[in-house]
């Protein structure tokens, strides 16, 4: 890589970091101008997009990252089966992460979505060895809890389902999921104070 091409993208790198998305676009674009096949570049515009709220446009830019890597970038396998995920496309989905564990297997986020893929097809089990794999690799694996509270929830465990919110929580009180925590946690609660025979 071209030393332009590496500062260039290093600077909308930074910027993305900051929540500067927007500004982040333009320095991604110039960086693959100067070098057609630099996947990094196409990993991160992938990124910026899909912060933005262009899923589409992510999705391409994520394939065209692993394109060019020729398969060999498993940060884009993951974030291209996140969105797979969102399509609901989960055997598609399940198929990329495995490409990207093959590649680094001791991926936390790599083991946390292939929980979310395992837990929407109904394999309740594997997901929650995927969750746990994936805290055991990375403690602040943070939505691995929801994952799997959500799992608890399914086999009507609310006490287990109440620790593994508390557990996200603390890790992320403000995350992305924490909609989802709240309302798992009331859920359980409600459980747990209803009386038995009205489970039957």
């Amino acid at each position: 890589m071209s030393e332009k091409a590496l500062a260039t993208f290093a600077k909308g790198t930074r910027l993305l970091q900051k929540g500067d998305v927007e500004a982040s676009l333009p320095y991604f674009q110039r960086a693959i101008a100067k070098e057609p096949d630099y996947y990094q570049a196409y990993h991160n515009l992938g990124l910026a997009h899909y912060r933005l709220g262009d899923t589409a446009r992510a999705e391409e830019d994520f394939q065209k990252s692993i394109d060019l890597a020729k398969g060999g970038f498993a940060p884009s396998q993951f974030a291209l089966a996140m969105i797979l995920c969102e399509k609901q496309e989960f055997q598609q989905a399940e198929k990329v992460i495995e490409n990207g564990l093959a590649m680094d297997p001791g991926s936390a986020v790599g083991k946390y979505f292939l929980g979310v893929v395992q837990f929407a097809l109904n394999r309740t089990e594997k997901a929650e060895k995927s969750a746990q794999d994936a805290l055991w690799r990375n403690a602040s694996q943070a939505d691995a809890h929801i994952l799997l509270a959500k799992i608890h929830e399914r086999n009507h465990n609310p006490d287990a389902v109440i620790a593994e919110v508390v557990a996200y929580l603390q890790l992320d009180p403000h995350g992305p999921l924490e909609n989802e925590a709240r309302e798992l946690l009331q859920r359980a609660q409600q459980e747990i104070r209803l009386p038995v025979s009205a489970n039957h």
